[in-house]
């Protein structure tokens, strides 16, 4: 497989050769195929934990490796929307700044809401085997072993944003300096955590959890984000290829017993194959009525990732008078993945978009008039990216 650059000029923020041409359609669509197969592995987990069926459906527990594509896809956006930041004195604070207004948000309601119940149904804390360190941990995006010993926030998928936080902490920092430099760093710091994590256990529980070899699948995104910025691509058989044979390692790995292959391995390179796939391959025009609809629940993905727990377990009177799951479970499921992908649309639109819009204005006019700029710019104007990924 070869490589070859679009171009001999310098490389747009939009796209290649200044066409204005993004790779952010077919890394939308990805998003909403992440976020669906994490719904639908859990909808399976319902039937078993829920109610009582185990078995009556397919393992689906492959649509775990969504959190992986998340990853990759995290990795790859954040190189690429950041573009007008690297070796800018103030893009630390920039981008912290940013990410904060769209991740904390809606990961904070939805903790809020969850924490209401818990109230409400156990009364208080003690009760329900909640120490006030390992809630105030989950609000501040931090593992912490609760009292079963597990290291899952209170929003139990919030798991993957203690390692999202951790990423965007250290790229921050890596913003000071030009993106190739900062691309090479960041590589080297987390092979060096993962290979000296395991020599050096027992570590701390926190430090365990972020030396986990998971961690480069965010090193496959900005690789792959600063080949695109090179100028680099695929000719259309050579990312036709390597799509079809993330599709092919996918499928593979639903043979063997989990665990046999590392994580990053097993999922993480096939998800950084289709990542390369599309995002260097011929530029991908979306434009039937599914990849429009995949599209927007891509804007959607991340309150989908979030909110689907919720979902899954609210509709279970309304469902099973209209549906028996234990005569229909794949109508059910169905059923579930459908409104949990529906409720995602209304929350992104209704609270998590405009939410966000506020944030980022206050910020923008905060730090601009903190530092006497003249220039008003939008904190990060310039990288012509509206795509707001969760990770």
């Amino acid at each position: 497989m070869t490589l070859m650059p679009a171009s001999h000029g310098p490389v747009s923020p939009l796209g290649a050769s200044g066409s204005g041409q993004t790779p952010l359609a077919s890394i939308q669509v990805l998003r909403a195929l992440a976020a669906l197969g994490v719904t639908a592995a859990h909808s399976v987990e319902q039937f078993a934990k829920r109610l009582g069926l185990p078995g009556v459906l397919p393992d689906l527990s492959l649509g775990m490796a969504g959190v992986d594509l998340f990853f990759v896809i995290s990795g790859f956006i954040m190189v690429y929307a950041s573009e007008p930041l690297f070796a800018q004195p103030r893009a630390p604070l920039i981008f912290a700044l940013r990410r904060l207004a769209r991740i904390v948000p809606l990961y904070w309601a939805i903790s809020s809401v969850v924490l209401v119940y818990v109230l409400l149904h156990y009364h208080d804390l003690a009760a329900a085997n909640i120490s006030p360190a390992w809630l105030a941990s989950s609000f501040a995006f931090l593992p912490w072993p609760g009292v079963d010993g597990t290291m899952l926030p209170l929003v139990a998928v919030g798991w993957t944003l203690n390692y999202e936080m951790f990423f965007y902490a250290t790229f921050s920092l890596a913003l000071l300096t030009s993106r190739r430099k900062a691309v090479v760093l960041l590589t080297l710091i987390y092979f060096a955590i993962v290979l000296a994590g395991r020599p050096l256990q027992p570590l701390p529980l926190m430090l365990t959890f972020w030396s986990d070899p998971i961690i480069l699948e965010f090193v496959f995104g900005i690789v792959i984000a600063s080949a695109f910025r090179e100028g680099w691509r695929l000719p259309a058989w050579a990312s036709h290829g390597l799509l079809l044979a993330a599709l092919a390692a996918f499928a593979v790995s639903g043979f063997w017993q989990r665990g046999i292959v590392p994580r990053p391995l097993e999922w993480g390179v096939p998800a950084a194959m289709a990542v390369a796939a599309l995002v260097l391959g011929p530029v991908r025009h979306c434009t039937g009525f599914t990849s429009r609809l995949l599209g927007r629940l891509g804007d959607a993905s991340y309150a989908l990732y979030l909110v689907h727990p919720l979902v899954l377990i609210s509709p279970r009177w309304l469902f099973a008078r209209l549906i028996d799951p234990s005569y229909a479970p794949g109508v059910y499921a169905a059923g579930l993945v459908v409104a949990s992908a529906g409720v995602a649309l209304i929350v992104h639109a209704l609270f998590e978009k405009p939410m966000t819009r506020r944030l980022q204005r206050w910020l923008q006019r905060h730090v601009a008039q903190r530092e006497g700029l003249a220039n008003n710019k939008p904190l990060g104007a310039g990288a012509g990216v509206t795509v707001e990924p969760h990770g």
